[in-house]
């Protein structure tokens, strides 16, 4: 029996004390959310990273701009997940290898007949966008020279039926996000209806950040590196991108098929 015993107490004790990263996210589905499965594709790339260096993940969803306040305090949460490494992001926050990567494509109407090269020929369109944004360095310099204006919206999903509504001509978005919201967001017959264009642009990639000023951060940013090349190494890094194609991250199906 004192064999046995001791095996437990061992097993007891290891898990007691195993280490415990506190991240901070939002929503922005199939990547992030609350709602999809394993928390949407970088949350479960997150956590498999970690878990592969035997470091837990706790996450708390907030709003965005809170989400990056805490993070930024590093008090009660130690990281946030996921964002662009723009250049006040650099300067605030340590950021860690490229986790995916993200574009924008703009939505429209199938019946519109939408061309595109440069920002150039946006003007005087009616455009579409969601506050708290960043759709990269060229559109957003186009908004603050107002060279064209955008009507913002709180939520993406205001913004298709603005697009189905004829109350704006174009929408940017990533097109994961995109297609996975207006599968759960529409019905079939409005989904038929929208398409976006193929030209890319704001092309970035989402990493997760941590405060300089917390003192075992960089301990844990040389976790998730390392875990994060295990992954990517293993074939399982690859899959999940198969099952975000697949819809295995969109809300809808974790709510009502899990």
């Amino acid at each position: 029996m004192f064999p046995m015993t001791l095996l437990w107490i061992i097993i007891f004790t290891t898990d007691l004390f195993a280490e415990t990263i506190r991240i901070t996210n939002g929503e922005w589905e199939p990547f992030l959310s609350n709602y999809s499965y394993q928390y949407g594709l970088n949350s479960h790339m997150v956590t498999e990273a970690f878990k592969l260096e035997g470091i837990e993940v706790e996450w708390g969803f907030f709003p965005w701009k809170r989400a990056n306040e805490y993070a930024k305090e590093a008090t009660d949460w130690d990281a946030s997940c996921c964002w662009w490494p723009d250049d006040e992001t650099k300067k605030e926050f340590l950021v860690s290898d490229a986790i995916t990567e993200t574009s924008f494509v703009f939505y429209h109407l199938k019946s519109y007949e939408f061309h595109w090269q440069s920002m150039q020929d946006l003007k005087g369109m009616k455009i579409g966008g969601t506050t708290t944004y960043d759709y990269g360095k060229a559109f957003m310099d186009a908004i603050a020279t107002e060279y064209f204006t955008v009507d913002f919206t709180s939520k993406d999903e205001f913004n298709y039926k603005k697009l189905l509504a004829g109350r704006i001509q174009i929408f940017p978005n990533d097109p994961s996000v995109g297609d996975a919201q207006i599968r759960n967001y529409l019905s079939p017959d409005e989904a038929n209806l929208l398409t976006h264009s193929p030209k890319e642009f704001g092309r970035s990639t989402l990493h997760l950040i941590m405060s300089k000023d917390h003192k075992r951060n960089q301990y844990f940013l040389d976790k998730f590196n390392s875990g994060l090349k295990k992954l990517k190494a293993s074939g399982r890094f690859q899959q999940m991108l198969e099952d975000l194609k697949a819809g295995k991250y969109d809300k809808k199906k974790f709510i009502f098929e899990e």
